[in-house]
This record gives structure tokens, sequence and C-alpha cells, in this order.
């Protein structure tokens, strides 16, 4: 089975970092596995993804042995994760990959997976 390249965190390493997965909270897969209980377990399930969020603290991380560092490891609040998404938007803006009027949107979203995330 051929899957993209994939950083520390599982993500895709091609193409353009959109912030959740230049900032993530979660490895993040446009493919899945399939069943064998529904067949052909050798091939994708593509346009069927994944997410698979980090343990929200390193005790949790440990106790069920994620290599992925957790959310807390990563980020000191929602404040700053928050602000590591306003610059990667910003980034993306200046390179002409979003529209500013995309940005608060995108770090609504950011903010609702947070709270999914560290509920």
């Amino acid at each position: 089975m051929r899957v993209p390249q994939v950083d520390v965190d599982g993500n895709e390493t091609a193409g353009i970092r959109m912030p959740a997965t230049a900032v993530p909270l979660a490895t993040y897969t446009g493919w899945n596995l399939r069943s064998a209980g529904i067949g052909a377990p050798d091939e994708l399930y593509s346009m069927t993804g994944s997410f698979i969020p980090f343990a929200r603290t390193k005790t949790e991380r440990v106790k069920v042995g994620d290599p992925r560092l957790s959310v807390g490891e990563r980020y000191a609040s929602k404040k700053v994760y928050l602000d590591k998404v306003q610059a990667a938007t910003g980034d993306l803006v200046k390179g002409g990959y979003l529209l500013e009027r995309d940005v608060p949107p995108v770090v609504a979203r950011a903010s609702a997976e947070w709270d999914f995330v560290m509920k």
C-alpha cells in the first residue's frame, strides 16, 4: 500500500500547509484503511479521512504509548495555540493562498477544534 510521506505527527508533508497541519491538534489523513469485513482490506478508502487527536497531556500520552507530543507539550494555552494559528493564516494570506476575509472563520474553526480535543 502506498500512502503520502508524513512528518513526526503523521501529517502529510507535501503541498501547502494549512493551519490545521501547520499548527496541529491531531493527525489528519485524507484516506483510511478498509476493514476486512467489507472486503478489499489491502486497499485504501480514499477521500474518507481520519482525525486522530493528540493526547491532552504528557501523562495521557505516555500512558497510551503515543509517540506524538501532547497538546499540552506543544502549546502552553489555548491563547498560545490560537496566536500560532493566526500567524499561520497570516503567512497564507501573504502568500496568496488564503483571503483575508477567510481568516476569522479559520481561527474560529481552530478554536472549536481546541475545545473538542481538550474537553
